[in-house]
């Protein structure tokens, strides 16, 4: 059956039996749910043309939920909030805090709730603006993966700077003013080769938000996380590390700069050690320019083609 929405136009092929929720998950879509089986309301829309099943009863008019509708005939819906992949609407929202967590390195764990009705959407790798205690907003990556649906999650660096009152702002306000999603350095679409991730400090925050993701979608190439910290107490704790090191698809690199007793010298550097090929790769880049641009320019020289490599880096700081 073919269901169009209005007012995207988008139109939708829906296999038999197949919801319409779950035909436009199929197809690529981002739509407005909650998946609480019509109990939250979010994913209604407006049946125009044509009819539907839901719940065991036949409807040919007015209002039905898509995570239950299974269309019975060609169909006409007015769905809104209804986007392709690649295109998802800025949003400012505010959230209730959940928690805000030393989990060591001076890296606070924090989990936001956004209001019920008020679903995020962002692809997983994509980062939010935060608003601090001037009324500024600052650059923050998203830890948590989109299938989290309501929850968002972020590793804030509090060591010193305009970050370090950020917790206690954040404790006493029990809220937080975001407004997302933001960067391209994501997977809207899952790749079709091995990943590799390359995090320093808390840029470890995306690369967490991009594994969640493939373990959500059961993506089964290869992936290799490589973390990098200064020193080795600037390793920060990961709720899903020891989740992470049962898997086998999933390699696990700790990398310190300055001498410990495990693996030392720079990202580019284990790369470089770790494959004599780099052809295939896809490669997430998540750092300072200093050290984005460092590890693009050592693998391109090791034969990389630049194309493979994706960091918000090179939109927010782009170099001549």
């Amino acid at each position: 059956m073919n269901i169009t929405l209005q007012p995207s136009g988008f139109k939708l092929d829906v296999r038999p039996g197949e919801r319409i929720l779950e035909a436009a998950h199929r197809l690529g879509y981002e739509c407005p749910h909650g998946c609480r089986d019509s109990a939250c309301h979010v994913c209604a829309a407006l049946l125009v043309e044509g009819r539907v099943r839901q719940n065991g009863v036949e409807m040919n008019q007015g209002e039905i939920f898509t995570c239950l509708a299974e269309p019975l005939e060609d169909c006409l819906v007015h769905w809104d909030g209804v986007l392709a992949s690649s295109v998802l609407p800025v949003r400012e929202l505010t959230c209730q805090l959940i928690e805000c967590q030393a989990v060591g390195g001076d890296v606070y764990r924090v989990r936001l709730l956004a209001p019920e009705g008020e679903m995020p959407l962002y692809h997983a790798g994509q980062y939010l603006l935060l608003q601090r205690e001037t009324g500024e907003f600052s650059a923050f990556s998203l830890a948590s993966a989109p299938h989290q649906g309501r929850e968002l999650e972020l590793h804030v660096f509090a060591r010193d700077g305009s970050s370090k009152g950020l917790p206690g702002y954040l404790d006493r306000e029990g809220t937080a003013r975001i407004r997302l999603p933001f960067g391209d350095a994501h997977l809207a679409e899952l790749p079709d080769g091995p990943l590799v991730l390359l995090a320093a400090g808390t840029g470890m925050a995306q690369m967490h938000s991009l594994i969640e993701h493939c373990r959500a979608r059961g993506f089964t190439p290869p992936i290799h996380l490589y973390w990098g910290v200064r020193r080795a107490e600037d390793f920060y704790e990961i709720s899903h590390w020891a989740d992470w090191q049962k898997l086998p698809g999933l390699s696990l690199h700790k990398i310190v700069s300055d001498g410990w007793e495990g693996r030392g010298g720079l990202l580019y550097q284990a790369i470089r050690e770790d494959f004599t090929d780099l052809k295939g790769l896809h490669i997430y880049a998540s750092g300072s320019p200093t050290m984005v641009y460092a590890t693009l320019d050592a693998l391109v020289e090791a034969g990389m083609d630049a194309h493979q490599m994706r960091a918000d880096v090179f939109a927010y700081a782009p170099r001549s």
